[in-house]
């Protein structure tokens, strides 16, 4: 029944989406590294009588549930995209735009973003194997207009990548990968698919549970935490760990082992530690650069296929840098949101921004268009009676698109900045009194029986 009402769907679409031809469409996809990108350039033709302002775009099924992110751009025409509905095959989008007239054409850009959408054969390795990977697509653009000429070219890096078997129809070899040329028509939802065979032994991790908070001072200082639950999802190890066979260099075995990690910091950032559960970890390095801090970590042992590690690493932040004023007790916080590593995605992910003591938020301005939660908690340090106010942030399957920097907008009275030094101050001088109250008291009963005894 459900495949019956599929076909209805696609006979109806095909009758009814003869005012777009697809003149030219261009795909390319890169697998360099965990996340796939795929770039479409379409360029689109109305051949109705009527302007349009709109185009259907799918996905398949099978594919969406590996997609983190799709967006749509163009030089003229300002387009947006939203999702309308899907079925068990399609998933549909509409994109919408500037008026088209009759005969006129336009070129939009549409980015997908894809995680783990390859398969890793086979699943389980020896520490002296090679991964292999293998990864399915369709040689030819899925739409639901007619695309006269198009063009697919898959990227990766061949220093890296060796190729055991791929579909070889209109596939040419090129210096960066493989190309694929389709000069017939393409009906809609024809659909011609491809498959690449290939030994890739680079680690794919994962971050399975990111935290982050930022700590407000108006003494001069934010403190950053960062913790970390990373996890090498490639080809698990098949069989015992042997450090004699292991090789360090990733070239004998381990080869797919994860064993570097690089991060950037804001370029103030002063205090770095690493620390895993065991304690700290001495096999880092930092460098200041131009416009970041790079800290290079080194996990106390090597994260092979299947492994997890949990790590966290600190740093301090001037907040004269980050904090400005209005001088009405109004404060705006510049902070950055994200992580700090590049391509790599984290499956959960939680940021906690703690306001100083007596603070409250005015607005929240973070430019995302991910669904995100947001709320709000108490967090008790060191002599905070009352408790300082926090916003908890939580979004899944964030990565570098999400690298940008939010701002805080809240109210704080200078009172309350010098409410710790009063209690300190009044703590000390509880703590003198008592001892000079004690020091000159004499709880002794040695007088009054000399004075019985004479």
């Amino acid at each position: 029944m459900f495949l019956k009402l599929n076909y209805l769907i696609c006979f109806l679409f095909y009758f009814s989406k003869e005012n777009i031809v697809n003149l030219n469409v261009e795909r390319s996809i890169n697998l360099i590294n965990e996340v796939t990108y795929i770039e479409i350039n379409i360029t689109i033709k109305n051949t109705d009588l009527e302007p349009i302002d709109n185009y259907d775009y799918i996905i398949f099924k099978n594919y969406s549930k590996f997609l983190l992110t799709i967006n749509v751009d163009s030089n003229n025409c300002h387009p947006e995209i939203k999702k309308l509905n899907d079925n068990e095959i399609y998933e549909y989008y509409k994109i919408t735009f500037e008026p088209l007239n009759q005969n006129e054409e336009i070129t939009i850009t549409v980015n997908e973003h894809y995680f783990n959408s390859f398969i890793f054969l086979p699943e389980k390795i020896t520490l002296k194997q090679d991964q292999k990977m293998l990864y399915k697509q369709t040689l030819n653009f899925l739409s639901s207009y007619l695309t006269k000429n198009q063009k697919t070219e898959i990227f990766f890096e061949k220093k890296n990548i060796r190729l055991i078997n791929y579909t070889k129809e209109n596939s040419t070899l090129t210096e960066n990968g493989l190309e694929y040329k389709i000069r017939a028509n393409i009906k809609p939802y024809e659909t011609i698919p491809f498959t690449i065979h290939y030994i890739n032994n680079d680690p794919y991790v994962i971050i399975n549970k990111a935290y982050i908070s930022y700590k407000i001072s108006h003494w001069g200082n934010i403190e950053v935490n960062q913790q970390f639950n990373i996890e090498n999802i490639g080809a698990k190890l098949d069989g015992e760990f042997d450090r004699n066979d292991y090789d360090p260099t990733n070239i004998k075995g381990g080869r797919n082992a994860f064993t570097q990690l690089e991060a950037e910091l804001p370029l103030r950032s002063w205090g770095l530690w690493y620390r895993d559960e065991i304690g700290n970890v001495s096999t880092s390095n930092a460098i200041r650069e131009w416009d970041n801090v790079k800290l290079y970590l080194y996990p106390r042992f090597p994260i092979l296929g299947g492994w997890k590690s949990n790590f966290g690493i600190g740093f301090n932040l001037p907040s004269k840098f980050h904090v400005n004023t209005d001088n009405n007790g109004n404060f705006k916080v510049s902070l950055n949101f994200g992580m700090p590593f590049n391509d790599i995605v984290a499956k959960n992910y939680s940021m906690e921004i703690i306001l100083p003591s007596g603070a409250y938020v005015n607005k929240i301005d973070l430019p995302i268009k991910s669904n995100y939660i947001l709320s709000f908690g108490k967090y008790f340090g060191t002599l905070d009676f009352f408790g300082r106010k926090s916003i908890i942030i939580e979004l899944n399957n964030v990565y570098d698109i999400h690298n940008i920097i939010f701002q805080i907008e809240y109210k704080f009275s200078s009172i309350n900045l010098i409410l710790k030094p009063l209690i300190l101050i009044f703590y000390f001088f509880f703590i003198f009194m008592c001892i000079i109250f004690y020091s000159r008291s004499n709880f002794s009963l040695s007088k009054e029986q000399k004075i019985k005894e004479e």
